[in-house]
Order: C-alpha cells, then sequence, then structure tokens
C-alpha cells in the first residue's frame, strides 16, 4: 500500500469534506437471518467455523478504513475464534469505535465490554506493527461473534487493499472504496513524477476472470462476492499475500494505462531523486576512509563497512526514532550531510549515501530499486510504483557487478539478503537511463548451516553431552537480524528455542556461549549441553537409536499426494551434519543401515555411516538449490524428500553383549 501525503492547504479542504460525511453508526448490528441459524459444520463442509458476513469500507476523503465481521462458530475448535487481533500500522494509523458481542444459539447477546489490548506482533524495519488483541465472551458451538471498527489516518492517501479470501469460507463479503475527489482540486497533490496523480487503478489477484468492480456515480468503487472458499494454506508457499484473492488499488496518471512507459517514465524520476540525494558528498571524508594506493577492491570494501557502522533507523528502535518517524518532517529535510555529520540514516539512505562515496572513490555505482520477494512479487503489466520497496547498490570492480546491500544491518559485503535475490526492479544505467530487470539469484554455498553433536547413549536409552551449531551467509544474516531486535537475554532464548526444535521432545537444552553476532564477516556459533532423556527405545536385549540425531522426529514436508499452491522456499541452503554417539561398553553394534545418496537437477543429499567398538557416527549433507515448484514439479520434489525423509529415519540397532 503507497501513501500520498498531501499538502497543508489540501487536507485543509479535506476536513470540510470529512465534517459533511457522517460516520456510520456503530451500534447498528446487521439482523441475523433464519438461514445463519441454520448453518452447522455439516452443511459448511466440515469447516470448524465460517464467516457469514465481511464488509470493509475504505475513503481517502474521510481517511478511514471501517471493518465488520460476523462468524458462526461451529465446532469446539472453531472457538479460538472468539480471540481476535486486528493488526494496524502503530506509526501511521489508529484504531476507533471499536465494538464486539456474542449471540448465543438461543440468541441471548454478550456484549464485548472488556478493553483491547495493544500487543506489537511484528517490530522492525522502520515500523511497528501492532495489533488490538480480545477475546470475546461466551462463546460456544453455534455462537455468532462479530466486531466492528474504524481503522484511521491523518495527512496520508491510503490506496485501498482488499484482502477478498481469508481462512475460513465467506457467505457474503462486501469491499467499498471511496478515492480522494479530484476534480477542481488535483493541483493540491505533489506531482512528483511529472503528472498529477488523478486517476485510480486496480489489479485483480487470484479472483475469477469474471469478477468486475463496479464503479458508482457517487465516486464509490464496490466488489460484493458470495460463497468466497476458504485460503488453504501449505507448508513452503510462497507468502499468503500474494495467493490469497485480493484488489490493490493505486493512484496514477494516463500514462499507467502503458505499463512499459510507466516504467521507464518512473525510472527517469526515481533516478533524478536519486542523484539530487547524493549530490556532491564533501572529499573531506573519503580522506578518512581509503588511501591513494588501495585497489578498487580495496577502496569499496572499506567504504562498505564505514557506511555499515552507521545507525540505521529503519531498524533502531529507540523512543527517539519512533517519534521521528511520527514526525511528517523529518525525513523530508535529510540530505547526504545530514547522514554523514551524524553517521545515521534510513536504510536507503545508507545505499545511496554509499554510492556517493564509492563514485568518489572513483568507482562506477548505481542504484536499483526492488520489490521484497518476502512481501512482493513483482509484475512489470503493474504500473504500481508501491512494488518498489528497497534500494540496493551495483557497483562495478574490475569490470564486473558487484551488488551490494549496505542498508542492510550485518549484510557482509558481496552478500544479498535472500528477499533481493531473484527479485525485480528499476536499475540506474551508465548511460544515465534506467531499466527493468533482475538482481541475481543466491547459491546454496551462500546459506550454511552446520550442526555438530557429541553424545553420550545410557543404557536406559537417554542421550547426553553437547551440540554446536553454526550458520554462515544469509543464515547467519537472518539469526543477526533477529537478534538484533532483542538483547542478550532475547538472543539466548530465541538460540536455545530453535535447538529444541531440532532435537527429539521433551530435549533440555541449555545455550553454553553464543559467538559472531556483530562480526558479519564470520561465522555465527553457539555450543549447548543437551540431555534427551529418550533418545533410543528399548526392545529386549537391543537399543533402537534414531540414526540421525537432528531429523529423528521431523516431518515429511511433502507426505501429500497433491500440491494446490506452488511450492517456495526462500532461498537455497546447504545443511551439514557431523553427528558422533558412544554407547555403553557392554553394548555392540548389531546393525548399521546402508547409505543410499540422492542426486536431482536441483538438490542432493548424501549421508555416510561408520562405527567402531564404542561409537558411531553420522555425517550427513543436504542441499537444496531451487526456489520454486510449480504443480507439475511437485511429484518429483515429493520423491526426492520422501527418499530423504526414509533415510533418515533410519536406526541403529544395538545389542547388550552377551
Amino acid at each position: 500500500m503507497r501513501c500520498l501525503r498531501l499538502t497543508l492547504g489540501f487536507c485543509a479542504l479535506l476536513l470540510v469534506i470529512a465534517a459533511a460525511r457522517p460516520l456510520r453508526a456503530f451500534d447498528d448490528w446487521l439482523p441475523i437471518t433464519a438461514e445463519d441459524q441454520k448453518i452447522t459444520a455439516e452443511s459448511a463442509n466440515g469447516a470448524d467455523a465460517i464467516i457469514l458476513y465481511h464488509e470493509e469500507t475504505s475513503d481517502d476523503n474521510t481517511r478511514h478504513h471501517y471493518v465488520y465481521v460476523r462468524i458462526k462458530v461451529l465446532s469446539e475448535k472453531g472457538k479460538s475464534h472468539a480471540d481476535v487481533q486486528i493488526p494496524y500500522d502503530a506509526a501511521n494509523d489508529g484504531i476507533s469505535d471499536l465494538r464486539a458481542r456474542t449471540v448465543a444459539p438461543d440468541g441471548t447477546v454478550t456484549p464485548f465490554t472488556g478493553k483491547a489490548f495493544d500487543t506489537t506482533i511484528i517490530k522492525g524495519h522502520g515500523i511497528s506493527v501492532r495489533a488490538k488483541t480480545f477475546t470475546l465472551p461466551n462463546v460456544q458451538i453455534g455462537s455468532i461473534i462479530e466486531w466492528k471498527y474504524t481503522e484511521f489516518w491523518d495527512d496520508f492517501l491510503h490506496e485501498a487493499h482488499w484482502t477478498v479470501q481469508e481462512d475460513l469460507p465467506q457467505k457474503r463479503a462486501k469491499f467499498a472504496f471511496i478515492p480522494i475527489s479530484l476534480t477542481g482540486i488535483g493541483e493540491y497533490i505533489a506531482a512528483a513524477r511529472g503528472g498529477i496523480d488523478d486517476r485510480v487503478f486496480y489489479s485483480l489477484i487470484g479472483l475469477p476472470e469474471s469478477t468486475a468492480i463496479k464503479s458508482l456515480p457517487n465516486n464509490r468503487m464496490e466488489l460484493e462476492l458470495k460463497d468466497i472458499p476458504a485460503f488453504q494454506s501449505e507448508p513452503f508457499s510462497p507468502p499468503e499475500s500474494v495467493l490469497k484473492w485480493s484488489v490493490n488499488f493505486y493512484y496514477g496518471t494516463d500514462k499507467m494505462r502503458k505499463p512499459q512507459e510507466f516504467w521507464k517514465e518512473e525510472g527517469k524520476y526515481w533516478s533524478k531523486d536519486v542523484e539530487k540525494f547524493i549530490g556532491r558528498p564533501d572529499a573531506g571524508v573519503l580522506k578518512d576512509i581509503v588511501s591513494p594506493s588501495d585497489s578498487p577492491d580495496q577502496k569499496l570494501h572499506k567504504i562498505y563497512a564505514y557506511v555499515q557502522k552507521f545507525k540505521n533507523l529503519n531498524y533502531d528502535q529507540s523512543d527517539a526514532t519512533l517519534r521521528e518517524l511520527l514526525d511528517s518532517q523529518s525525513k523530508q529535510k535529510r540530505t547526504i550531510e545530514t547522514v554523514l555529520r551524524k553517521q545515521e540514516g534510513y536504510r536507503d539512505e545508507l545505499t545511496r549515501t554509499f554510492i556517493a562515496l564509492a563514485r568518489d572513490a572513483g568507482i562506477q555505482a548505481f542504484a536499483m530499486h526492488v520489490a521484497d520477494r518476502d512481501r512482493v512479487f513483482f509484475q512489470v503489466n503493474v504500473p504500481n510504483r508501491s512494488q518498489l520497496t528497497s534500494e540496493l547498490a551495483i557497483a562495478v570492480v574490475d569490470g564486473k557487478e558487484v551488488f551490494l546491500d549496505p542498508g542492510t544491518p550485518f549484510c557482509p559485503y558481496g552478500l544479498l539478503p535472500w528477499r533481493h535475490t531473484s527479485t525485480h526492479g528499476i536499475r540506474q544505467l551508465p548511460n544515465g537511463g534506467t531499466e527493468v530487470t533482475a538482481t541475481p539469484p543466491a547459491s546454496y554455498k551462500d546459506a550454511i548451516s552446520k550442526r555438530v553433536a557429541r553424545l553420550a547413549l545410557s543404557p536406559d536409552g537417554s542421550a547426553h553431552g553437547q551440540i554446536a551449531i553454526g550458520w554462515a551467509g544469509m543464515e547467519a544474516l537472518e539469526h543477526r537480524l533477529n537478534g538484533f531486535r532483542t538483547d542478550d537475554a532475547g538472543r539466548k532464548k530465541e538460540l536455545e528455542d530453535e535447538a529444541k526444535s531440532m532435537l527429539p521432545p521433551g530435549t533440555v537444552v541449555e545455550q553454553l556461549q553464543a559467538t559472531g553476532w556483530d562480526t558479519p564477516a564470520t561465522q555465527l556459533s553457539a555450543t549447548f549441553k543437551v540431555d534427551v532423556p529418550s533418545f533410543a527405545s528399548s526392545t529386549g536385549k537391543r537399543l533402537l537409536v534414531p540414526s540421525n540425531l537432528f531429523e529423528s522426529t521431523q516431518a515429511q514436508p511433502f507426505a501429500h499426494g497433491e500440491r494446490k499452491q506452488p511450492v517456495y522456499f526462500n532461498y537455497p541452503y546447504y545443511a551439514i551434519d557431523d553427528v558422533q554417539i558412544s554407547f555403553p561398553s557392554n553394548m555392540k553394534l548389531e546393525n548399521l543401515p546402508q547409505d543410499q545418496p540422492l542426486k536431482t537437477d536441483y538438490s542432493f543429499y548424501r549421508v555416510q555411516r561408520s562405527a567402531s567398538a564404542s561409537s558411531f557416527s553420522v555425517t550427513r549433507d543436504f542441499a537444496m538449490g531451487g526456489i520454486a515448484f510449480v504443480q507439475k514439479d511437485y511429484p518429483d520434489l515429493k520423491k526426492f524428500f520422501s527418499g530423504v525423509f526414509n533415510d533418515d529415519s533410519e536406526q541403529v540397532v544395538l545389542i547388550r553383549a552377551q
């Protein structure tokens, strides 16, 4: 969703418009029909709950977004929908006029009279995404629960986004968008891209081709649908935001009817904005970073390390930074001189500063504006500039282009975060123009994890010892970014929880040490003391021991015969295991599973098992080189993972010596 800032004069005019528009009566609940009362789990195809009615209205004139949801609980499991979360952008938006109630099967109404708590559900990247959370009272099977609220914002235009499909089936849904009235007042909107944004466009995702958005005479755009199927989530799928039925609106000019021309124009104005910010930095700064004898590669490394040390305001969560985010003028006044003087900036400002210093050092450097593919899959035929979310740097060293991301904390030189690989955007060209192009793909060698275990097996089947885990490349970067947002205790807990998730249930894990949190060029590693109470199972004289400690209880991720969604891994990865387990002196090895290597065009799996008189060892290599697989590829992918799962499930057999 892109937000357009309004001028003060335009805002004053909008206040007059808003005053003339009465808000909906929030105590006016829709009547419950006889048809609603008859719905059961059986008639709803076994659903735990069903959305009877879903309404959303966004009005850019009054800067309000009204939401109404009515759900019928059809099973014991469906009662969980009484716990409600309403996410919102705390930096720009607010929630008001929250009403909720429960209607029992006999018609008894219990209003929600408690307090909705404000809870942080996502924190980082410059935005605190919070949620109003509450629990509806007296919910039972057959109850109807409903709530309504208004989301409001200040001096922005919020281009509406309708998420049509939900995790529950819907009987009826109604969506409306009232764009800003532009007739006669379009000049009040900033024309930063060479024209007044005086038109509204939209793109449909997943909806049937016959879907039609109605344009009504009062400048209102509507969509009404019935019997909307539930969204069926599956593990290892693309982000739900790109799979669920949805409608995205955006303001623009008539040029947007020709996407190719639009991106050409957008590239021109974006590049102009980049160059204006870069300007000509103080040459004295560079003297303190590089020396005349440095090679271009050495200079670039030093400049990158210098900028990476700056405070990144998109990731800093201090009260002062949050206040600055709320200040409507703070970001507009910032220049490259501000960034260099304060040694702080927002992620794109840091990237532009790096480009400026690289150029000042005599190195060709360009900017690229890309879509973060953890949220957006870039569509070149959709002329919506809000698809582009982050800026990268491209430098030329020894005739080769190097893609860099100085605006992401702890990102090593030469590595891109996974969300910036295999994505698209606009880049600057040496001739001064721009083009739409892709970023490089990641390699499985860019994301490596290694797990080492040294355990001793007891006669009762328990195991004790230590494990060590190391992360490199993207694996380390993701852990560092998560750890950046918490303290030492939070880091410790996160790593202990991750280690527990790899090991059999009931395992006691204690972190002994962790190193490399603040050194991006090195491996991040942690060592743990572990106690596994029921690792091996006893059958008479024998102990059955899982041959792979870390995969002994993992499920087959693709066990289903059919797949509804594409398979999507965030990035290619490489996992290495080195496990050695010693066993009691009164036992000996009876059976060691045979190795079963597997290989495809995009993956490989190799296990080597060996034994001595008192221990056995397992080394395991697993690599996934692809990230996206459509449904026709699913049978081969399933076959590969089935083979991996079967081999990981093999057991070592020990027998008590006579």
